[in-house]
């Protein structure tokens, strides 16, 4: 599963960045380094992003599946919480740090927060 959805999220991201919609994936630093954080997403392609990768385990609308409801997760609000999961993983959900940008994930940070 974790594979597979690496892929997912790897090939997902390469097509946004093809399509001219985000940045270039790039690596990121290794783990425990503090890289300063996007402040802003763009939730346009925050949706997209999300579209492409996300949907699979959290649900149509981040509404939950096979991982957790996010829309009014409250880990959304908590900066150490949220990038400790996005770059660390938890349970099923495999580490992203160097899989896909700090500025894509807020970017679908903040399209969920859009959400009712």
């Amino acid at each position: 599963i974790t594979f597979a959805l690496s892929a997912i999220l790897l090939i997902s991201a390469r097509s946004v960045v093809q399509s001219g919609d985000a940045s270039p994936l790039r690596p990121q630093g290794t783990r425990g380094e503090q890289e300063p954080k996007p402040s802003t997403g763009d939730t346009t392609r925050g949706e997209t992003l999300y579209e492409a990768s996300c949907v699979i385990c959290h649900g149509s609308r981040a509404m939950g599946g096979v991982g957790p409801k996010l829309v009014g997760n409250p880990v959304l609000s908590n900066d150490r919480a949220f990038w400790k999961i996005m770059h660390e993983g938890r349970h099923v959900m495999p580490p992203l740090k160097g899989m896909i940008t700090d500025q894509q994930l807020n970017d679908i940070r903040a399209w969920i927060r859009t959400l009712p």
